[in-house]
């Protein structure tokens, strides 16, 4: 079997800052188009860019690896919205396959070391392990920073953690770090539809009435 069997794969990516779409060959790109805009603005210009620069019209897509995450909600669900679009709009619908931005960046970083991303306020996620997909943990910030001092770290979107030296923060950079399907077949697995990567569910604090202090 041919190990790189598509010839129109179109990539979506909002887990970073920013905004990454891109149609890969074997061991490259043919394009990847790059938005600093909201998701919901920025992706679909970013895909269409990508589109004309490849000259190929959408319909001809036969794959789409989309990134479950980590990274901002809305952006995850805003591109989980545009991937099912491609597959709904397109028959033959196109294969789909999933991949986690904390085993891209590993692939990205050519270092054997874990790689962190911010979680929830208070948490970050902490990926380990030297295969294509490593096993991916849930920490308090404080001790995921403290266990792991050697770790690469995704880009946080907030800005909120100041205190990673900038050395071990990743160029989340499809283009130039990530070698086409030759990397993305390595680290993705086949889905039938796109969802955010959520390893918890949402915690909300339940509302309590005041004591009525006047009985």
């Amino acid at each position: 079997m041919d190990p790189f069997p598509y010839l129109s794969p179109l990539v979506v990516d909002a887990s970073s800052p920013l905004l990454q779409v891109g149609i890969p060959n074997k061991e490259g790109w043919h394009h990847v188009a790059v938005s600093e805009k909201q998701a919901l603005e920025g992706l679909f210009a970013a895909a269409e860019e990508a589109l004309k620069k490849h000259t190929q019209p959408s319909s001809e897509i036969d794959a789409i690896f989309f990134c479950e995450g980590p990274g901002s909600t809305l952006g995850l669900r805003i591109a989980c919205a545009f991937t099912r679009t491609m597959q709904w709009n397109n028959r033959p619908t196109p294969q789909l396959y999933k991949y986690n931005a904390l085993d891209m960046a590993y692939v990205m970083s050519g270092q054997k070391v874990s790689i962190q991303a911010p979680f929830r306020r208070g948490y970050r996620f902490v990926r380990q392990g030297e295969q294509s997909i490593g096993q991916k943990e849930i920490f308090t910030e404080e001790e995921a920073l403290k266990k792991f001092p050697e770790s690469m770290h995704l880009p946080d979107p907030r800005k909120l953690n100041s205190s990673i030296p900038e050395k071990q923060i990743i160029t989340y950079n499809l283009a130039s770090n990530c070698r086409g399907l030759i990397d993305l077949l390595r680290v993705s697995q086949p889905c039938e539809i796109a969802t955010p990567y959520s390893p918890r569910p949402a915690e909300f604090k339940k509302w309590k009435r005041p004591a009525n202090t006047n009985r």
